[in-house]
């Protein structure tokens, strides 16, 4: 029996988890964007009765339960997205354009604007960004660095235990951090930010569970969309969700101070054909 039969029948729930579910039932938008604490408040329960909620449900967590349950209410479905043997060039095609665009989609339902202006304001704030992250997390930070230069921003990636470690120890002034992990649990990136915001430093999670260690150890949490029944093509789910906030932040950089941005772009392009011979390929060293 699938989640949303249980919830329909209240099969084997307490009259505290029915509480939960009938609230759940009534309002799948709201339920996509809080807390289990924020639906603790709104059906006068306890953290502690939405856990046992979920996990009664067969889900390890309240995250887990979000992602699942939304998907199921609003009538989402990512049958056309999974892929089949001998899938042709076409079929590809089509899939992953489908699927990058309902990611993209329920991303956007999911974020803040209030948090993303919070966000952007540290960006606009700061002379140097960290990104500390791990494996294919930190490609996508390597992606947003090369963004953020354009803006100005000086971006360093930490990928190596060692360094974050030892940047989280000692952070330089006028830094902000990104920390990025789908599940927010990575022991080495939630030590980093518990680290970096002792020391003052504002610290952006993006990560998929929002009630993760690692979304309470940070001042900023954005969340990056994961569907746990594309767990094989898990790191193209949260790598699109992630590059999707990202260039979010790029373009709201941008609009802060266009000329600026523009000045500084024109300046590089100068130096990169007239010095660098990068046109011609007679760079010399």
């Amino acid at each position: 029996m699938g989640t949303l039969d249980h919830l329909d029948e209240n099969r084997g729930l307490s009259a505290t988890e029915r509480v939960i579910a009938r609230y759940v039932m009534e309002h799948p938008e709201e339920c996509s964007r809080i807390s289990s604490r924020e639906l603790a408040r709104r059906t006068y329960t306890s953290a502690t009765a939405v856990l046992r909620f979920c996990r009664k449900l067969g889900y390890a967590n309240y995250g887990d339960f979000k992602v699942n349950i939304v998907f199921a209410l609003k009538s989402v479905s990512f049958t056309n997205t999974m892929i089949v043997d001998g899938e042709s060039a076409l079929g590809a095609m089509s899939k992953i354009a489908s699927l990058e665009t309902q990611i993209i989609e329920e991303t956007r339902r999911a974020v803040s604007p209030a948090v993303l202006e919070a966000v952007s304001d540290a960006l606009a704030a700061c002379r140097y960004v960290d990104m500390i992250a791990n494996d294919a997390n930190a490609e996508m930070a390597r992606y947003a660095s090369h963004n953020l230069f354009y803006m100005g921003k000086i971006c360093t990636i930490y990928d190596d235990l060692d360094k974050m470690t030892f940047l989280a120890l000692n952070p330089p002034d006028m830094h902000m951090a990104f920390v990025i992990s789908k599940s927010g649990r990575d022991r080495s990136i939630l030590t980093a930010a518990r680290l970096l915001r002792s020391s003052g430093v504002e610290v952006v999670a993006l990560t998929a569970d929002t009630d993760s260690p690692l979304a309470q150890e940070s001042s900023h949490v954005l969340e990056g969309f994961y569907y746990p029944e594309l767990d094989k093509f898990g790191d193209l789910v949260f790598g699109a969700a992630a590059k999707y906030l990202f260039d979010v932040l790029f373009v709201m950089q941008y609009a802060r101070d266009t000329k600026r941005v523009q000045a500084l772009n024109d300046a590089y392009d100068e130096l990169y054909y007239r010095e660098l011979n990068r046109d011609t390929g007679e760079n010399e060293r």
